[in-house]
């Protein structure tokens, strides 16, 4: 046993992941690609350029098969991170998301803002309203569960011997966690089309 908790110590960082930093880190090298290697990189990438804008503008959106696919697609991210975090892996994992997260908002902004401007980081935030207004809060908590969960099995339980006895008592939050990214996906689904849709009217 106590080579265990020598090891368990060893490799488990005492603080909590630096989240914030991590996503940083993410968007920070998604913008950067973005801008550093614009020249060639929009040439050859059809994100959001005006082709794209032209077909989602005009485009049928069929909103109940748009639910079922970013319900399938935040599901997957949401049971990845669930079954990972029970995992001797389960820290890195989390770390790896949080700079996914990043690095796409980044790539995201720094295309559009190359592109159009102004009026890119415009189309960023309808892009993500409103449905960004529970992805955040809801990922943001489901990282720090996963974060705790994985501690309670590996970490905490192996020093105090009371982190088994504490998991039945978190085991209620991924529920509504589940429930606010399903708000979210009604939103993305249903919601955000029409104003996103408004507002190329204007491109």
């Amino acid at each position: 046993m106590g080579i265990f908790m020598k090891w368990d110590k060893s490799i488990v960082p005492v603080g909590k992941l630096p989240l914030r930093f991590l996503f940083v880190i993410g968007f920070t090298v998604g913008f950067l690609i973005v801008y550093w290697g614009k020249g060639t990189f929009l040439k050859n990438m059809g994100m959001l350029d005006e082709d794209t804008l032209y077909h989602m503008k005009y485009m049928a959106v069929d909103n109940k098969v748009l639910f079922w696919y970013v319900l399938c697609k935040r599901g997957k991210d949401f049971i990845a991170l669930v079954l990972m975090a029970t995992t001797y892996l389960g820290l890195l994992f989390c770390g790896g998301m949080t700079v996914k997260y990043g690095f796409s908002l980044g790539l995201f902004l720094g295309t559009a803002t190359c592109r159009y401007g102004i009026k890119g980081i415009l189309l960023c935030i309808v892009g993500i309203f409103p449905h960004y207004l529970c992805y955040v809060p809801a990922m943001v908590m489901l990282l720090q569960w996963c974060e705790d969960i994985y501690r309670s099995i590996y970490f905490y339980h192996n020093i105090t011997g009371q982190g088994k006895k504490s998991l039945p008592g978190k085991l209620g939050k991924p529920v509504l966690i589940l429930g606010v990214l399903v708000l979210g996906c009604v939103l993305e689904a249903f919601v955000n089309p029409v104003l996103f849709k408004g507002f190329l009217q204007f491109f």
